[in-house]
């Protein structure tokens, strides 16, 4: 898949990317800002809401692995506990 998509988030802004995954396929989600004093944090959820992966620690990047047990939309959702930046989202098989 690849590049998803960019934007800019600061705290109380959050950018959302719709994606579909194929079943059984394992997949990386990796988030990169172009500046290094955020915290950004990445959260993926299922068609339903549900949430199925998530990286909030206090790196200033944010990466997550899923593998889907079906094929389907996921949101990601990428937040910023702190700082504002503009950012790069990627998803790899």
């Amino acid at each position: 898949m690849g590049f998803v998509g960019s934007g800019i988030v600061g705290h109380g802004h959050p950018e959302y990317f719709d994606v579909v995954l194929q079943s059984g396929v394992f997949y990386q989600v990796y988030v990169e800002p172009f500046d290094a004093g955020v915290d950004f944090d990445l959260y993926i959820y299922d068609a339903g809401g549900n949430l199925v992966a998530q990286d909030n620690t206090c790196a200033n990047d944010a990466y997550c692995n899923i593998f889907p047990r079906w094929s389907g939309p996921f949101r990601l959702l990428v937040k910023a506990a702190k700082g504002v930046s503009h950012f790069n989202i990627a998803v790899g098989a």
